[in-house]
């Protein structure tokens, strides 16, 4: 039974200064392949490292969806279903700041308190669950997903 999406949000990693470090990157190996200092064959293996790398960032996009049953967390491609955080498990909610210095950057990221699902951005929900592990979801519309978990969770009670 399929239940009501109450927010949606989709993002990737659309931050130009990322394009530019790895176009740069790439520019710099051929750079060095005509300058004689690396191998045509040095110079394949390290544009398809940069090539895939580039795929991989092009193909990871961040899902996020508050639905009556919980928050619903996919990190495409890493993730194949969704990770659901039913909220009978949360004991807080708020809408927050991010540090990527503190989980060292944006992805997916685990640190000793909880887990991180971000791709770009300083802001975010933190879902408080009551085991005292935390997740935080990064988001370009923290407003309106913390009021779509607050007014699900209402209609439960």
């Amino acid at each position: 039974m399929e239940t009501e999406v109450r927010f949606r949000e989709v993002q990737q990693f659309r931050q130009p200064w990322l394009w530019g470090l790895l176009g740069a990157q790439a520019l710099l190996v051929a750079v060095s392949l005509v300058r004689g200092r690396r191998s045509a064959r040095a110079t394949a293996r390290r544009l398809l490292v940069l090539g895939g790398v580039a795929l991989f960032f092009r193909s990871a996009t961040l899902y996020t969806e508050v639905r009556d049953e919980g928050v619903y967390v996919k990190f495409a491609p890493l993730h194949r279903s969704f990770r659901r955080i039913p909220f009978s498990a949360l004991a807080d909610v708020q809408a927050t700041g991010y540090s990527p210095l503190r989980y060292g950057g944006w992805g997916v990221r685990w640190s000793p308190s909880g887990v991180a699902y971000t791709v770009s951005g300083r802001s975010g929900v933190r879902l408080e669950r009551a085991n005292g592990r935390s997740v935080f979801v990064g988001s370009d519309r923290p407003d309106e997903l913390l009021a779509a978990v607050q007014d699900t969770t209402r209609r439960e009670v």
